[in-house]
């Protein structure tokens, strides 16, 4: 019987991303993100920066946008009432160590590479 929160984890090309998709941007460390934006095309993209790279880039690369959440790779325990994790040997509060909520990162995939991805 199998689970039913199991993910299955399959690999589509980087042409096919969509916006939601989880994708998994180093497979060693387990670093899944959720897909914000992909764009093939100069012309998808609103921001100036990313229409100019597009356009040195199309036809040959996929740029995707990324959320980018950091892994929380301690324990969590309280010291004061303050959620801390110990990072090394030193005690550093919960807030310096997670990501924010706006954080991006910006990823080119090539238009033939495959990319690790999951349903939610």
């Amino acid at each position: 019987m199998s689970d039913p929160r199991a993910a299955v984890e399959y690999r589509i090309p980087a042409t096919s991303l969509r916006k939601g998709d989880l994708i998994n941007t180093d497979p060693s460390e387990q670093d899944w993100q959720e897909v914000v934006s992909v764009y093939t095309h100069a012309n998808q993209a609103k921001e100036e920066s990313l229409r100019e790279l597009m356009s040195s880039v199309e036809g040959r690369y996929v740029l995707v946008e990324l959320t980018d959440l950091a892994p929380v790779d301690s324990g969590v325990f309280f010291v004061d009432g303050v959620a801390t994790v110990l990072d090394g040997d030193a005690e550093v509060p919960l807030s310096e160590v997670v990501s924010g909520e706006a954080g991006l990162r910006t990823y080119l995939f090539t238009k033939y590479e495959l990319v690790s991805v999951r349903e939610k």
